[in-house]
């Protein structure tokens, strides 16, 4: 834990979740102007009071302040060149007529679970753990092997 006394403003931004530490492994590429994350554990509202439920599957999305095209081939080799349980996929979104690209690291497959999932009437991850018990534990530690994979790639060995 960080002395709180000796922190400076990017120790304040860091995500301290293991399921965010990829972002903060982008953002010491360059400044993030947005980021989002898939929390292992998720807090929702139930109608009386917030409880915690299993959370989607893994994956970030994020956009740099400053894209460079260079660093963003170097991310792109580093995430396609992983080779754990399961393929992860860098994608792009162009937003149109809005600066920048917001990019998506997920699972190759996500897109079949979540369509899966919606056909049997069930948050995605219910449905994981019903059709294959223990696989979302098995890909948010594949996660954290990606996300230890593109820091090794990318050379950053400030965490």
């Amino acid at each position: 834990m960080l002395d709180p006394r000796k922190m400076t403003d990017s120790d304040i931004s860091r995500i301290q979740l293991p399921e965010g530490e990829l972002l903060n492994i982008l953002e010491d590429l360059g400044a993030l102007a947005w980021r989002r994350y898939s929390r292992r554990i998720a807090h929702t509202w139930n109608g009386r009071e917030l409880i915690e439920t299993p959370g989607g599957q893994p994956r970030v999305a994020f956009r740099f302040e400053k894209e460079d095209d260079a660093t963003m081939k170097r991310l792109e080799a580093a995430v396609s060149s992983y080779e754990g349980f399961e393929r992860w996929l860098l994608i792009a979104h162009v937003r149109e007529p809005l600066p920048g690209t917001n990019w998506m690291i997920c699972l190759e497959r996500s897109g079949l679970h979540n369509r899966l999932a919606a056909n049997a009437n069930l948050p995605v991850w219910q449905y994981l753990e019903r059709t294959n018990p223990g696989y979302l534990d098995l890909i948010f530690e594949d996660f954290n092997g990606l996300t230890a994979h593109v820091k090794a790639c990318l050379n950053l060995h400030r965490l």
